[in-house]
């Protein structure tokens, strides 16, 4: 029988909790339980949360919090209860152990940690937990304040009170005061972090958030822009997906292939590339640059499958494999030409401004007119000032490298979520070879061009 059994409830969070188990299972202190409380999730967070060592899944219909609590706990079995809520990811392996030793204390009924911010956190809520969960440690013994997002309390007491089970929030502030007035005392550790994206309150005057937060950022910079080491661009797992619809396109000595697998395999922060190919010639290019190729079928290549589709049949492959990634860049190997550290620049953006899709946009200046329902024209831009006063906008550069999130795929969307895009302003960058002499005859220079200039 675990000494500690961690209770996560969960409500798609697929996005969240592979990092937050694989920091609960990365503990010092080992003799603890998981149970899984899962509200009926529509996306694949118990498929993911499965791969790891769950001692119990449990399934709740409506969620009320206090409901959602007690069911985990009344399926577990440890002396210690810990709350932990998905989207919540402990900084530290010594987090269960400090949370832990609050406990030796008999007078002390419960125990909750500090929240971080994330770097890509909203103002508001990077105020918001900044304020409320400051570096010195309490004892409460009249102020109940108590925060089950990152808690432990003794089981002996949740069986004499158990959460509030109509409340819909603040269950955790109700029990904290039927444990002050029982004589017991709560206690806040600093030492025990976690990230908590979303903070306290979701937002609310976004203005004022983000004077007060400017503020913060100066004096403690490292209390806000922080990140859980498996969201650092380096840890976390994105692979490369180049897909290649019939035969491989060449221009003459030029292999545009092989040259987009030599710019992928450059980047730092790609952990694994796979090629989407039925072509002999492209299975040898994924062989000689360490490439997993994976045989497209015939039905992908109609004209009426879009990228989507491609890009759900990879991932299902890839994860078929038992390769589980958190995002995939693909990129279209029609596009000879990226900017340096190119692939790399759109993982970082994903990964520190917390984004499900990042891709490239080419800076346009131009007067645009687009066709209306009536068959008249209409301009899109009014404005005819010099470009320096006019707001640009941004011609979608997919081909060039677009990175998706694993959810936003599984919806069977390129794009979605929370949407970044990354500025590109040469012209070189948006070339593709398409089915016409012209835009051959033009690559084929500056390749040439390319060329001359090495050393």
């Amino acid at each position: 029988m675990p000494e500690i059994s961690i209770i996560i409830r969960t409500k798609n969070e697929e996005r969240w909790i592979k990092h937050c188990l694989t920091a609960v299972f990365n503990q010092d202190f080992k003799d603890f339980e998981v149970i899984l409380v899962d509200n009926e999730s529509s996306d694949h967070t118990v498929h993911v949360a499965r791969r790891f060592p769950l001692a119990q899944v449990v399934t709740v219909g409506k969620f009320m919090p206090g409901h959602a609590l007690n069911e985990g706990i009344r399926h577990s079995s440890g002396r210690l209860i810990v709350c932990l809520s998905a989207h919540c990811i402990p900084k530290q392996t010594d987090w269960l152990s400090r949370l832990r030793d609050n406990l030796q204390d008999p007078m002390v009924a419960g125990v909750y940690g500090r929240q971080l911010p994330m770097a890509f956190t909203k103002e508001v809520d990077k105020r918001d937990l900044t304020i409320v969960f400051g570096l010195d440690r309490k004892v409460q013994i009249k102020d109940y304040f108590f925060h089950n997002a990152n808690s432990m309390l003794r089981r002996d007491l949740w069986e004499r009170v158990p959460f509030d089970e109509t409340a819909v929030n603040i269950e955790d502030r109700i029990w904290g005061k039927a444990m002050v007035q029982l004589g017991y005392r709560l206690v806040y550790e600093p030492e025990a972090p976690v990230y908590h994206h979303h903070g306290l309150h979701h937002g609310n005057d976004e203005n004022r958030a983000r004077g007060v937060v400017s503020i913060i950022e100066r004096m403690d910079r490292e209390q806000v822009k922080g990140l859980p080491d498996s969201f650092l661009p380096g840890q976390a797992n994105v692979v490369a997906l180049l897909p290649v619809r019939g035969a491989v396109r060449s221009l003459g000595r030029y292999n545009l292939l092989q040259r987009a697998l030599a710019t992928v395999k450059q980047s730092r922060l790609v952990r694994r590339v796979y090629l989407l190919a039925n072509h002999e010639e492209a299975r040898a290019l994924a062989q000689q640059y360490d490439a997993v190729y994976l045989p497209r079928p015939e039905d992908l290549d109609s004209n009426t499958k879009s990228i989507e589709d491609v890009l759900v049949y990879a991932l299902g492959q890839i994860e078929n494999s038992g390769d589980y990634p958190d995002a995939i860049l693909m990129a279209d190997y029609l596009y000879p030409f990226r900017p340096p550290h190119f692939f790399d620049q759109l993982i970082h953006d994903a990964q520190y401004k917390g984004l499900d899709t990042v891709f490239p946009g080419r800076v346009d200046f131009g007067n645009y007119w687009k066709q209306g329902q009536d068959g008249q024209f209409i301009k899109i831009e009014e404005s005819l000032l010099p470009r320096e006063n006019r707001t640009p906008i941004y011609r979608a550069l997919y081909g060039l490298g677009c990175l998706t999130s694993v959810p936003i795929v599984r919806n069977r969307r390129l794009v979605g979520g929370s949407v970044g895009l990354l500025p590109i302003n040469e012209r070189i960058y948006s070339l593709r070879l398409a089915h016409d002499d012209t835009s051959a005859q033009i690559i084929k220079v500056l390749l040439r061009s390319e060329e001359s200039e090495k050393p």
